[in-house]
C-alpha cells in the first residue's frame, strides 16, 4: 500500500446521526481528502491523548526547596515557556473556524475508514504524532502542532455536544464557554 503525505489545510468534523459516529474529513494541500469514521470510544481516546500532549510535565523536585522556584536557571526557562505560549496564542488566535469547509476535493478512499485504535507516537528528534489505525491497516498520521491541537480540542468540543455525547471530559478545558452553532464544524 502506498504512503501519501501532505500536510493539512482544513478539518472538518461532524455528527452522523445515523451511524452514531462522528465523521472526520482532513482536507489536504494536495486537495484530496481523508474521511475517518470516529467512535464515541475512539473519540474518548483521542480527547485524552490531545490533552496529554498539551500538557507539559512538571519537575516536582522545584518544590522541595522554597527558593528553587527563584533561581537564575529557571526564570530563563519560564520566560521561554511563557514566550512560547505567546507565540503558540498569536497561532491560534489567526486561525480561521468560520470559512466553509472546501468540499470538492478528491477522495483518497472510497468509502471512510473506520478509526479503531489511536496512539500518539514519538520517534527521536521529531515531533509527535497523532495516529489513527483503521479497521482496514491504513494509519492516518498528522504531527501534533499546537495548533492542531488546539483545533481538534476545539471541533471535539463542538462535535461532540451535536451529538449529545456525555464524554465526562476530564480536563477543565471541557468547560469552555462554546456557543451551540449549527455552521459547519471545522
Amino acid at each position: 500500500m502506498t504512503q501519501h503525505q501532505t500536510g493539512i489545510e482544513q478539518i472538518n468534523l461532524g455528527y452522523n446521526f445515523d451511524e452514531d459516529r462522528l465523521l472526520l474529513k482532513l482536507g489536504l494541500l494536495d486537495k484530496t481528502e481523508i474521511s475517518v469514521w470516529i467512535s464515541r470510544k475512539i473519540c474518548k481516546s483521542v480527547w485524552a491523548l490531545l490533552h496529554g500532549a498539551q500538557s507539559t510535565p512538571v519537575d516536582s523536585s522545584a518544590y522541595t526547596e522554597p527558593n528553587k522556584l527563584l533561581m537564575a536557571g529557571n526564570k530563563a526557562e519560564a520566560l521561554a515557556g511563557f514566550a512560547r505560549e505567546a507565540a503558540e496564542q498569536k497561532v491560534i488566535e489567526n486561525m480561521d473556524f468560520k470559512a466553509d469547509y472546501v468540499a470538492d476535493r478528491e477522495a483518497r478512499t472510497e468509502e471512510p475508514l473506520l478509526a479503531i485504535q489511536c496512539v500518539i507516537v514519538t520517534a527521536e528528534n521529531s515531533q509527535s504524532q497523532l495516529e489513527l489505525h483503521c479497521k482496514n491497516g491504513q494509519v492516518v498520521k498528522m504531527a501534533l502542532s499546537s495548533e492542531l491541537v488546539h483545533a481538534m480540542t476545539s471541533i471535539v468540543q463542538l462535535a461532540t455536544r451535536e451529538a449529545a455525547w456525555d464524554l465526562l471530559f476530564s480536563n477543565d478545558a471541557s468547560q469552555a464557554n462554546i456557543p451551540p452553532s449549527s455552521a459547519v464544524l471545522h
